[in-house]
């Protein structure tokens, strides 16, 4: 397995260490280098997640890595448990600290999208919660495929924070705006991070972001299959943008 070979490296890594030359120094990176390449990882996005603890969070902040909340004031109306409703002007902030009460959310109900002030505090509140890696795991490579559990935990929180006149109703199109910010996200993550090589890019971790999460995702786009499909989009882009 691509671990016996680790081990083998290192081993053979302890029999120079104390004498290193120049030509050895380049041969062990260069294993190295290939044993990075060769690493295939398994693909979890399907699965439960090993360890439900990481999920148990208190979502009374915006993400460490969420920009800079706005200052920009919504006029919506919250409703505590005991059904009273009550206008209020809010931030995209204050909604993380809302106790006992919830942003109730307006839908159009010939399109099914959400309107008004309490929508746009929805869509910006949305795109500082796909900021939580923690949530919501950055090295998947279709929202499609990540794990029930990881949306449904995402879903839980979402539904924490916001009331929906039909929550079954609204799920798919707020799961989905979800999943367009985390796309965006990883956009930004990699236009700001990556750098010529795998080795360069995964010692350029960003901050926040866990050790195996950018690890993972740097393998998957340093791959052939997914610079053919970066080629193919790109392609697609330019033919649609082409004059009929």
């Amino acid at each position: 397995s691509i671990w016996v070979s680790v081990l083998t490296e290192l081993r053979s890594l302890n029999n120079f260490l104390w004498k290193p030359s120049e030509n050895k120094l380049k041969n062990w990176n260069s294993h190295l280098a290939q044993l990075i390449r060769d690493m295939d990882f398994l693909d979890t996005e399907t699965q439960p997640p090993e360890d439900s603890l990481n999920l148990e969070t208190d979502f009374n902040t915006p993400p460490a890595l969420a920009p800079q909340c706005k200052s920009f004031k919504w006029k919506i109306n919250v409703i505590d448990t005991d059904g009273h409703i009550e206008g209020k002007m809010v931030t995209s902030k204050d909604v993380w600290k809302l106790q006992n009460s919830k942003v109730i959310v307006h839908f159009d109900e010939d399109s099914g999208q959400p309107i008004g002030d309490s929508g746009g505090l929805l869509g910006s509140w949305l795109g500082q919660l796909s900021n939580d890696v923690n949530l919501i795991p950055i090295n998947y490579s279709d929202w499609r495929l990540v794990s029930p559990h990881i949306k449904e935990r995402a879903w839980e929180v979402v539904q924490s924070k916001f009331r929906f006149d039909d929550p079954m109703l609204r799920k798919d199109y707020v799961m989905g705006a979800l999943g367009s910010r985390c796309k965006d996200v990883k956009l930004r993550l990699w236009r700001e991070y990556k750098r010529d090589t795998q080795i360069e890019t995964v010692q350029n971790r960003p901050d926040n972001v866990p050790e195996d999460q950018w690890r993972h995702l740097v393998h998957m786009r340093f791959t052939e299959k997914w610079k053919k499909l970066q080629e193919r989009n790109m392609n697609n882009q330019k033919n649609n943008s082409m004059p009929h």
